[in-house]
């Protein structure tokens, strides 16, 4: 019996996207050689932005805090668009994990407002479990979720992009900008 290979659905989706892209390009009358095939494929498939955890060992707290630093500053290149602080809030635990929370606040100083009328925060999150015997722990996980949203992201697989921040950044300075129409203060 013959089974159909199963594939993850960000493998079907990047599948989907290569096959549209590249019927796109024929349809303009674009002819492409099979390696142009292949490399419009492997070029799709290597958009997703990797970290590695790896770095995150004892004290948690220490690491996790310079991987962030690390990250926010050259891997995802957020400091060439805002100025940002790392704040360690708090720690916390149950039966199976130890949780480590951060806090990103994001600004956009200008000429015109060198105190940002808005700011953005990013929260983070590391787990680091301890149900394993401590040469066999597991590399601590790292999440994080933007304010004013719900959905929370793994830092191993999503990237933080300046648009996000924007985005909160605008928001909340639309807000203001009603409340100062409405005269209320």
């Amino acid at each position: 019996m013959n089974f159909p290979q199963i594939q993850p659905l960000e493998d079907q989706a990047v599948d989907t996207v290569v096959s549209v892209l590249n019927r796109a390009k024929e349809q303009l009358g674009l002819r492409q050689t099979l390696q142009q095939l292949a490399d419009s494929r492997r070029e799709a498939n290597g958009v997703q932005s990797k970290l590695n955890l790896k770095c995150l060992k004892t004290p948690v707290a220490l690491t996790a805090e310079a991987f962030l630093t690390e990250t926010i500053e050259k891997k995802w290149r957020l400091t060439n668009t805002f100025m940002y602080m790392l704040h360690y809030k708090n720690c916390s635990r149950d039966e199976s994990s130890q949780y480590y929370y951060f806090e990103a606040v994001f600004s956009q100083p200008t000429v015109s407002y060198p105190i940002p009328q808005a700011t953005a925060s990013v929260y983070f999150r590391v787990q680091d479990k301890y149900v394993e015997p401590p040469n066999e722990r597991p590399i601590p996980s790292m999440v994080f979720r933007v304010e004013g949203n719900y959905s929370e992201h793994d830092v191993r697989y999503v990237t933080l992009i300046p648009d996000w921040l924007l985005a909160v950044i605008k928001m909340k300075i639309k807000l203001s900008q009603r409340i100062e129409k409405l005269r209320l203060f």
